[in-house]
């Protein structure tokens, strides 16, 4: 759970205890496991793969087209997905579709070097498990843009960085505008 708990440090100020969080591209389900822990939310794992580590339930689907009612969550949470899909944009808009506030965490990828390793890096579990390989690797000003065509307001959370330093990331709030 080492790398659960900076990530979840990344957003743990907007969080009200007690959620309802789904966790979009849930994965071993470490990140739900740390959510559940710290705000006693109520978590909802969905992923296209099943390598969930923990105890809690996983529903395999297509997080283009998620089985649940339109803002069914308080949450949803986005962490080191996008740039797995090659559809972002489908993942988030029904990622604000089941809930009003959508937690986004990607890299912040600049220059060709960091770009050719986060590629390499992160389509390795796409191998070992069966996960999409990693289609994007661009900056936080290139998310930036994606996310602003969608109608939410954007609030920066925090920069941080895992893995030694090399791996930028960021994590930031959207909130559906009414």
């Amino acid at each position: 759970m080492e790398r659960a708990g900076p990530i979840v440090n990344s957003f743990a100020s907007v969080i009200r205890p007690r959620s309802r969080i789904i966790d979009i591209g849930a994965g071993k389900g470490l990140l739900a496991q740390a959510m559940s822990e710290r705000f006693g939310a109520c978590v909802t794992m969905v992923d296209v793969a099943r390598y969930n580590q923990t105890n809690l339930p996983l529903t395999v689907c297509d997080s283009r087209a998620l089985a649940f009612a339109s803002d069914s969550f308080d949450y949803a949470v986005l962490s080191f997905v996008l740039h797995h899909c090659n559809q972002p944009d489908a993942i988030l808009r029904e990622a604000l579709r089941v809930a009003p506030q959508v937690i986004v965490v990607e890299n912040d990828v600049r220059g060709m070097i960091r770009g050719a390793v986060t590629r390499l890096v992160d389509s390795y579990p796409a191998l070992r498990f069966g996960t999409p390989p990693c289609y994007i690797a661009q900056s936080h000003a290139d998310w930036l843009k994606l996310l602003a065509e969608f109608p939410v307001e954007i609030q920066m959370l925090k920069r941080f960085s895992l893995e030694y330093g090399f791996f930028q990331n960021f994590t930031v709030l959207l909130t559906k505008r009414d």
